[in-house]
């Protein structure tokens, strides 16, 4: 009968937009892991398989790349309150999906006329952009572009979906493996950038100063650092560290190395402090 076959045809129809939206679902998973592995440097001892899975998901990863990591203020937090709204699991979890996908397609939304640029999901308030690059430029200009990309994706999202967002850029370094260092040193540009200096910014690796000694610093024990720096026999035989120099040190250790705490506790200025500690990374 006429009415069968509408049946019929609304059944096929939802079985193949049912298998069209698992088979997106399954492309997005193994791109998202490619990526994963790709900025978390396992890559494994076959370069060579590693670059076919790439261009299996559509990248080629010979194509010089720097990250950018983002912070979208809060994005997690919101998420689990829109997510409180959904009674159901699958439901709850289907919008969650689409909020990561807004943000991936506003970012891929300026990067639409090149598409081997890489944008990814990383965990909790991040994301990341592996930038195309040209190795014609120079360090300079090849700065300004970054940082040109990093304020227009800034912008971008803080206007269409209202997040405060902070960027961390990294170094480029040659070969796939360079790319999980680059993306560890965007990490280390957010991270002491926005401990420095606040949220809302974008801050390139090399920029840090005196936040690559804070980075230092977390990548060691207190003991250790002191050993190294402090204690070494070669400093103190060149009367290097004096006793001010010490004094601060240990009291930034003190204070969580807060910059702001640790200057209202020794009773000087912000900016006296940060070159007491530049002093300290030239030893």
């Amino acid at each position: 009968s006429p009415f069968g076959e509408v049946i019929k045809m609304t059944v096929e129809m939802m079985l193949q937009q049912e298998f069209l939206l698992k088979e997106i679902q399954l492309e997005q998973q193994a791109r998202g892991n490619f990526i994963h592995d790709l900025i978390s440097g396992r890559i494994g001892n076959d370069s060579d398989l590693f670059i076919t899975r790439g261009q299996i998901v559509g990248y080629d990863i010979l194509i010089p790349r720097v990250a950018l990591v983002m912070d979208i203020h809060q994005f997690e937090k919101t998420a689990k309150q829109s997510l409180q709204t959904f009674k159901g699991l699958k439901e709850g979890e289907i919008h969650l999906q689409r909020l990561k996908n807004d943000v991936l397609k506003t970012i891929q939304g300026i990067f639409v006329d090149t598409p081997q640029e890489i944008a990814s999901y990383t965990g909790g308030d991040r994301f990341v952009v592996l930038k195309t690059i040209n190795l014609k430029d120079s360090d300079e200009i090849l700065r300004k572009k970054l940082f040109r990309m990093g304020k227009r994706i800034k912008n971008t999202i803080s206007q269409k979906m209202k997040f405060k967002v902070t960027i961390g850029i990294g170094e480029y370094h040659k070969d796939i493996r360079g790319i999980s260092k680059s993306f560890k040193e965007a990490t280390q540009a957010l991270d002491v950038g926005t401990k420095l200096e606040g949220a809302g910014d974008i801050y390139h690796v090399d920029n840090l100063g005196v936040g690559k000694l804070l980075a230092e610093i977390k990548g060691e024990s207190q003991q250790e650092f002191m050993e190294k720096t402090i204690y070494s026999t070669k400093n103190n035989k060149e009367k290097k560290i004096n006793e001010t120099l010490l004094e601060t040190l240990k009291a930034f250790f003190d204070n969580n190395l807060s910059i702001s705490k640790t200057a209202q506790a020794i009773y000087i200025h912000r900016n006296t402090l940060l070159y007491r500690l530049r002093r300290v990374k030239e030893i």
